[in-house]
């Protein structure tokens, strides 16, 4: 049962009617007469009946076919939607586990991993001819430690006689 606009519109007027009589007494300086009774949000509300509820409430009460529709469409959705959000989200676990699984079997993550860096990095001529330029300069500072090493490593004899001096190398 709705309440009708009139008697909204009386419980609103005496509301305000209190509440200006209050601010009159205060600007007044007059404490010592008796306040008189300012009804309360939900005396007002009670007043009012059916008005006081939230609108998203009163539509639902306007139109409970619509509700019934609503929840039985979400009872019969539900569970698909929720069933295929688990789906996915156990395909995706799955798709990962087999991803970390051939890594490991592939090894080279690292590898990998610097390779795309430097394929990102070396898109620009100039920076490929310079990489280049590094890259043997390494290999060559390589060589030389080898054959640094190499060199101290090695046993040599040498055989001097009063005519020539052999010297002999041992692998």
């Amino acid at each position: 049962m709705k309440p009708s606009l009139e008697d909204e519109r009386r419980a609103l007027l005496e509301q305000i009617e209190a509440s200006r009589a209050v601010y009159r007494r205060m600007l007044a300086g007059d404490d010592a007469g008796p306040t008189p009774a300012v009804p309360s949000e939900s005396a007002v509300r009670r007043a009012q009946g059916d008005a006081g509820r939230g609108k998203a409430i009163q539509w639902m009460m306007d139109h409970p076919l619509w509700v019934a529709g609503g929840v039985a469409l979400l009872v019969l959705l539900a569970p698909r939607v929720l069933g295929a959000g688990t789906q996915a989200a156990r395909r995706r676990k799955q798709a990962k586990r087999r991803e970390r699984e051939r890594e490991r079997e592939t090894g080279g993550g690292t590898v990998r991993a610097l390779v795309t860096a430097a394929a990102l990095l070396l898109r620009d001529p100039a920076r490929m001819r310079a990489a280049l330029r590094y890259g043997q300069m390494a290999i060559g500072w390589i060589k030389e430690r080898r054959r640094a090493k190499a060199v101290k490593t090695q046993k040599t004899i040498t055989t001097v006689t009063p005519d020539t001096r052999v010297t002999t190398r041992l692998h």
